[in-house]
């Protein structure tokens, strides 16, 4: 399993969640993931074929985890791993 965990000091989670659903939205249409959200509680996941990822914002905080198939090649998730890495880096730049 894969997590990525971001802090966004300054921010409500409001704005966080809201810049990381649009994100994560992204993410699930270039890679074909089917991806629900939950604005209420500020969590959201995507999945396919074994492949899942949730993430959730809590106090000013994103936390992204990952879980990958063992069918699912190396280069592959790194592939989305830094795909999801930059876009959150750049969250608010």
């Amino acid at each position: 399993m894969a997590v990525i965990t971001r802090t966004y000091s300054g921010k409500s989670d409001d704005e966080i969640y809201g810049r990381v659903d649009e994100v994560m939205e992204g993410v699930a249409r270039r890679h074909s993931l089917h991806y629900r959200r939950d604005a209420a509680a500020r969590t959201g996941s995507v999945s396919l074929m074994g492949a899942s990822g949730t993430y959730a914002v809590r106090d000013g905080q994103v936390t992204v985890e990952l879980r990958y198939p063992m069918l699912i090649p190396g280069a592959m998730r790194r592939k989305v791993e830094a795909d999801i890495e930059r876009k959150l880096d750049v969250l608010f730049g």
